[in-house]
């Protein structure tokens, strides 16, 4: 619902924002979802953005990206169909050109609104394929609970300070299993801000281009508690996926790799999951990963 084409726009509200004019907000906090209240149903009928409660901190500026939180309502009754603040860390969504282009209405209103503001947004629902029931009308109330400048962008850390984290004891170390399937050891230090690529063992098989499909066998933690959440070896089966369809962690890590190497990576949180939804992992995460094969894209 937030990266949507989008139209015209004048301060504060954009597209159809009339619709909001019922629209009321109380209560609420940064941890816990406001009461909402219209007068339903609401006519939807194209793209609109507002801010309906004003907050008081300092202004939103581009370039800058958001922490949020939302909540979900059916614009035809007003039932609340869910939310974000029951599942822990503020959403994050850069107020960028890519919004800008894709969803210009959102961006707007939100460049100059003031840090605490609660941000009405809607757009109609998809017409439904042909045997499928129609989605319900939403309304998104969005509040910002800050805005910051983003964190530079991660690089591939060289060979030679790879190796100096190694030599210093400061990478996650693995054991293995009778099955092969791989055990880690998180060392205490915090991790590198940057791609670290280390591999354990060259193969001796073709050279893995970005935009081919490989397969492979896995492992993922995440870093700061080294909690599993994902592993083909406990699916008993490698995966195959495009290289240039994955995180961008393990597109820049694996493209140049031999096929039958064994790797590891760290991925900092940019490059793994950096709006990390419900099931998804947070933070910088560790993989183990043994290239199988590839296959040249077509």
């Amino acid at each position: 619902m937030l990266t949507a084409c989008g139209g015209t726009t004048t301060g504060n509200s954009a597209g159809a924002a009339e619709v909001f004019d019922t629209v009321e907000v109380s209560g609420g906090s940064d941890e816990e979802a406001p009461t909402v209240e219209f007068e339903s149903p609401l006519d939807i009928t194209d793209v609109a953005a507002k801010t309906v409660a004003e907050g008081e901190g300092d202004e939103v500026q581009a370039g800058q990206q958001i922490r949020y939180q939302l909540v979900s309502l059916n614009a035809e009754d007003g039932e609340v169909l869910g939310d974000t603040y029951s599942q822990g860390e503020p959403q994050v969504l850069p107020v960028d050109d890519m919004l800008k282009e894709q969803d210009s209405e959102l961006y707007e209103v939100l460049v100059g609104t003031k840090v605490g503001a609660q941000v009405a947004y809607t757009r109609p629902s998809p017409e439904p394929a042909e045997g499928q029931t129609a989605a319900p009308q939403q309304l998104i109330v969005l509040k910002v609970i800050s805005a910051e400048q983003p964190p530079p962008e991660p690089e591939v850390l060289s060979p030679e300070d790879v190796n100096k984290l190694d030599d210093e004891g400061q990478l996650p170390t693995f054991t293995f299993g009778e099955n092969g399937a791989p055990e880690v050891t998180i060392p205490e230090n915090e991790p590198s801000d940057d791609l670290v690529v280390k591999v354990l063992e060259e193969g001796t098989g073709e050279v893995v281009g970005e935009t081919d499909s490989i397969t492979a066998n896995y492992t993922g933690w995440t870093y700061s508690d080294g909690e599993k959440f994902d592993s083909s070896y406990d699916r008993g089966e490698p995966a195959t996926f495009p290289l240039n369809q994955v995180i961008t962690g393990w597109t820049k890590g694996l493209a140049g790799q031999k096929v039958g190497s064994k790797v590891l990576l760290v991925i900092p949180e940019p490059w793994a999951y950096p709006n990390a939804s419900q099931g998804q992992p947070s933070g910088t995460l560790v993989f183990y990963v043994e290239i199988v094969s590839k296959e040249a894209a077509q």
